[in-house]
């Protein structure tokens, strides 16, 4: 049987991105919608990487408009960056879920019928 060829990564992705897309299309067989997960999550592990590179440098405060510390903005742009991540994660297996569900609720329906 011919060996199927895995994806190759997007071009924009960086290092990270790119290692995540490796290491999941070696695992999953993806379908269209799922490749298109993938790569949002892939750009969101990339962002993470430049957001925290902009904490490293700068330091977790900045001078606020009046001269006070505040928190650094790329802390609250991680945060929400990580919540996303986790939802998108979150989205195939859901999906996966809930087509299962459909169609065991599908087949215990027939055999009432049947019985």
């Amino acid at each position: 049987m011919p060996e199927t060829r895995k994806p190759v990564p997007p071009t924009d992705l960086t290092r990270r991105g790119a290692a995540f897309w490796r290491a999941t299309v070696a695992v999953f067989a993806l379908n269209e919608s799922e490749s298109r997960l993938l790569l949002e999550c892939c750009r969101i592990l990339d962002e993470l990487d430049e957001l925290r590179a902009a904490i490293v440098a700068d330091g977790v405060t900045t001078t606020g408009s009046k001269g006070q510390p505040v928190a650094h903005p790329a802390l609250a742009a991680a945060s929400s960056h990580r919540a996303l991540l986790g939802r998108l994660l979150l989205s195939p297996s859901r999906v996966r879920s809930t087509k299962a569900a459909q169609v065991r609720w599908a087949k215990t329906k027939a055999a009432r019928r049947g019985a």
